[in-house]
């Protein structure tokens, strides 16, 4: 694969991992409340040929998406909840909403 080829497959990719929805998620309702994840994405690569003898080229890569914060919304308040190293994001989305388990599950089957 001509290496022009090969960069434009590889940055079309990184378009797809890096768009608003991977950043910002898909809203879950849970009852009354809405939960909106928001996430970090890290991007790294490169891309180098060679034009002679045997023409080469290669790619390689990564990306990692981390989440930062949920917000959450019930009756037009917004609230923010960070995810930090020492605290657990799950039991904060816990306190904050007793059946966002059971909305998980259902979500996740089907």
């Amino acid at each position: 694969m001509a290496i022009e080829n090969l960069a434009e497959t590889l940055l079309e990719k990184i378009k797809l991992i890096t768009q608003a929805e991977t950043v910002i998620g898909k809203p879950i309702q849970a009852g009354e409340t809405t939960i909106v994840p928001v996430n970090r994405i890290s991007v790294g690569f490169g891309i180098g040929g060679h034009a002679g003898k045997g023409e080469t080229s290669a790619s390689g890569g990564g990306a990692s998406v981390e989440p930062v914060a949920f917000l959450s919304i019930q009756n037009g308040d917004v609230r923010i909840l960070p995810v930090t190293k020492d605290s657990s994001v799950m039991s904060k989305v816990m306190d904050l909403v007793p059946d966002v388990v059971s909305k998980f599950q259902k979500h996740s089957e089907n």
